[in-house]
């Protein structure tokens, strides 16, 4: 049966195309912070002020593309996955989108089913994040190096070096490179304590387990919230037959 996801093609494409929006002003918006100090207002005073009606324009654009992403594309995609995560679980209709072939396990109990699902997603989110820190990291070094090479250059200029300092420690680089590394960690714990809930066989019907089953259910949905990322959907596609039959793998030896 083919695989079917239109939370992902309603919501998720939708918010890689502004990611992408987001990153291309980041940079344009850099590189005219640093055009605007050496554009000379005197010598070319209409230069001068293109530079800066531009530079103002990008930099609001930049803000308000920011804030829809954060606070209604990314928000709106997450809600949508979550309610087709419990719809899946517990066989009611939170949302009409569908998906088919996203979540692989064969529970029966709602809460069961809920946390396999959890531990498949948690899996899948840790696997696609190291593939994605690979890049991050390198990215993130050698903008340290280059800036820390600026630095001790006497020669170069502080405005030069503020404005470079702005963009290195934005959002974009530094921030994100945190912000991925952190979402792996978090992820991993759940993946782990859900494994050793698996294979503790403890009874779902316990409150012990329930409560333990919808407390890693909560952590990992708050640590995607608060971590904000993307996930790549090249590298997911590229790595998903592998990562499929891993999965099929684990649960094959954990029984779910």
């Amino acid at each position: 049966m083919p695989r079917v996801d239109t939370v992902g093609g309603n919501y998720y494409k939708p918010l890689e195309r502004a990611e992408a929006v987001g990153s291309g002003l980041f940079w344009v918006v850099s590189i005219l912070s640093i055009a605007a100090l050496f554009a000379d207002k005197v010598a070319y005073p209409i230069v001068y002020d293109i530079v800066q009606i531009v530079f103002i324009v990008c930099v609001l654009l930049f803000f308000f593309q920011g804030q829809v992403q954060k606070l209604y594309l990314f928000p709106r995609a997450e809600d949508k996955r979550r309610q087709e995560l419990l719809s899946n679980s517990y066989g009611v209709t939170l949302t009409h989108e569908e998906t088919v072939g996203y979540y692989n396990n064969d529970q029966t109990n709602p809460l069961k089913r809920l946390a396999a699902s959890v531990m498949e997603s948690t899996f899948f989110t840790r696997e696609i994040v190291r593939k994605m820190l690979v890049g991050q990291r390198t990215k993130t070094a050698g903008y340290l190096v280059i800036y820390f090479v600026a630095v001790l250059n006497r020669s170069t200029n502080l405005e030069v070096l503020a404005v470079a300092a702005q963009a290195v420690f934005s959002e974009d680089i530094i921030a994100r490179w945190l912000r991925m590394e952190w979402l792996r960690i978090r992820s991993e714990q759940v993946f782990d304590n859900l494994t050793r809930l698996f294979t503790g066989k403890q009874a779902f019907s316990r409150p012990a387990a329930q409560s333990q089953a919808i407390d890693f259910f909560s952590f990992y949905e708050t640590t995607k919230s608060t971590a904000a990322i993307l996930l790549s959907s090249r590298l997911f596609h590229k790595h998903n037959a592998r990562l499929t039959k891993e999965w099929y793998q684990i649960r094959g030896r954990l029984g779910i």
